[in-house]
C-alpha cells in the first residue's frame, strides 16, 4: 500500500512533504516542555460513521490499510499490513494495541509490533501513545484530532517526528477523501505506485 500511517499512531509510513489541503498542524508543547505531535481535520461524514472507519475491519480497510482487523476494547487490537498477500495473524503484520476507548469520542493507541526493517527502533516507538479524538460538529461533519505524546529529545526522536507528521497528516487526507470519493480500491493502488517505480527507474 502506499503506506500510509495513521500513528505508530496507527501505521509506520513513509514521510511525505506539506501538509494537504484541510490538514491543520496545531502540535505544541506542554507545561513540561514535552513534544506534543497534533493534527485536526473536518470529515464530511456523521461521526458514528467516522468512528465506524477506524474500529470496524470494514471501515479500516475502506481508507487505511487493506488487510485489517479490529478487535475494539480496552486492550483490544488494531491489526494491520499494507501488503495485498498478508493475512491475519502473519507475525509482520503492524499490530497497535487500543489502549482504552470511549465510543464515538476516544481511542488511546499504543504501537505494539512493526515488520522488520521499518525506519525506527521499536524501543523509541514504545514510548508514544497515540490519543484520537471525534468531536461532532453538527450537519452530519465530524472532527476528528489525533495527538502523539511521549517524543523525548534526540536524534531518534527528531526524526520519528518528523516522519509521523508529514505521514499522518497524508492518512488524514486519506481518510477524508474516503468520504468524498469513497474506499480505496487497493489493487489499483498497488498498480499506480508499481507503474510509479519502474517510471522513476527509467529515468
Amino acid at each position: 500500500m502506499r503506506i500510509h500511517a495513521f500513528a505508530a499512531m496507527l501505521i509506520v509510513a513513509p514521510a511525505l512533504a506539506g501538509s494537504p489541503a484541510g490538514v491543520r498542524d496545531t502540535s505544541f508543547r506542554d507545561t513540561e516542555r514535552h513534544r506534543v505531535q497534533q493534527l485536526q481535520i473536518d470529515i464530511d461524514a456523521p461521526i458514528a460513521v467516522v468512528w465506524a472507519a477506524f474500529t470496524t475491519d470494514a471501515g479500516f480497510t475502506s481508507w487505511c490499510a487493506p488487510v485489517a482487523h479490529v478487535t475494539l476494547g480496552n486492550d483490544g487490537m488494531i491489526e494491520a499490513s499494507y501488503r495485498l498477500t498478508s493475512r491475519i495473524g502473519d507475525p509482520e503484520n503492524i499490530r497497535n494495541r487500543i489502549v482504552a476507548y470511549l465510543p464515538e469520542r476516544l481511542l488511546v493507541l499504543h504501537n505494539e509490533h512493526v515488520p522488520k526493517g521499518g525506519p525506527f527502533k521499536q524501543g523509541v516507538i514504545d514510548r508514544i501513545r497515540t490519543v484520537i479524538q471525534f468531536e461532532d460538529r453538527g450537519g452530519g461533519r465530524t472532527h476528528v484530532i489525533e495527538s502523539g505524546v511521549g517524543y523525548g529529545e534526540g536524534l531518534d526522536f527528531d526524526a520519528m517526528y518528523d516522519h509521523f507528521r508529514s505521514g499522518n497528516a497524508e492518512e488524514f487526507a486519506a481518510l477524508a477523501r474516503r468520504f468524498v470519493k469513497g474506499p480505496i480500491d487497493w489493487k489499483a493502488e498497488a498498480q499506480r505506485m508499481q507503474e510509479s517505480v519502474a517510471t522513476r527507474a527509467s529515468h
